[in-house]
């Protein structure tokens, strides 16, 4: 075998190594229940009513379409954890765990609270990023992974790879779901209380005023398709989230372009 030959065996080698060693990472990403084929004969419930709901006009965000916040959009410099405790200290305490090591619970949610509810989604060149209305929002939703026990409630786990929200993103006909990714090694409860529906024609509102029941989300999670999701690390340019296409045509949205800045669609 030549030199020239060599090298193009080792080269393939290692690409396939890379390969595989990425393909097992992502793999080991756990994913939130229900994320496999809806069950058969199985449709979603339509939207629920909204009295106050004018089809016709635009959301109050659309109408001077901002451009997206710093918040959206990954920061100069990665975090560490001395910057976690620091940031998260005033509004939360740390736990020690077996399981994850060092680990953050909020305080003062109630025993209802869900992550990614405190806030809003905007288009950045990431997809939908999630902006959060609560001052340690930009942490938790931006890095880490979000678990759950009975007795403890919710908790997240740091993590260093910033994405526009770690969350496993699901959409159908009048509606648009997601939920937090566990940490690596999460056994998921039968009964996940991740999931958050909204209304699609409301999915870049406040989320909290706009929260479908359980009852009448549950089914809608279970039949809805999944869309793009951080699995490992996000791309620049890859769209996470419903497609805008779906967002302007459900939610009535004007959808901005973040290569030019400018508004487009309805």
């Amino acid at each position: 075998m030549t030199e020239t030959a060599r090298l193009s065996v080792a080269s393939a080698l290692a690409l396939l190594i890379a390969s595989t060693s990425m393909a097992r990472t992502a793999l080991a990403q756990p994913l939130p229940p229900d994320d496999g084929q809806p069950p058969p004969g199985t449709t979603a419930p339509p939207p629920p009513p909204d009295e106050d709901w004018d089809p016709g006009a635009q959301p109050p965000e659309a109408q001077n379409a901002p451009a997206p916040p710093p918040a959206a959009g990954p920061p100069a410099q990665a975090p560490d954890q001395s910057t976690f405790q620091r940031e998260l200290s005033p509004y939360g305490h740390w736990e020690q765990t077996p399981e994850y090591g060092l680990v953050w619970v909020p305080n003062g949610v109630g025993p209802d609270w869900q992550p990614y509810t405190d806030g809003r989604w905007v288009e950045t060149a990431w997809g939908w990023s999630f902006v959060s209305s609560v001052p340690w929002g930009g942490v938790v939703f931006h890095y880490g992974r979000w678990g759950f026990r009975a007795g403890r409630g919710w908790f997240w786990v740091p993590g260093f790879v910033w994405a526009p929200a770690w969350v496993s993103w699901r959409y159908a006909q009048g509606y648009v779901c997601w939920s937090p990714f566990g940490p690596p090694g999460f056994r998921y409860p039968r009964a996940w209380p991740g999931w958050v529906v909204v209304p699609s024609r409301a999915f870049t509102r406040p989320i909290r005023t706009h929260i479908v029941p359980w009852p009448h989300a549950g089914p809608v999670v279970r039949v809805a398709r999944p869309a793009a999701s951080v699995v490992v690390t996000p791309r620049r340019g890859t769209f996470y989230g419903p497609p805008r296409e779906f967002v302007r045509r459900e939610a009535r949205v004007v959808v901005r372009s973040p290569a030019h800045g400018r508004p487009r669609g309805r």
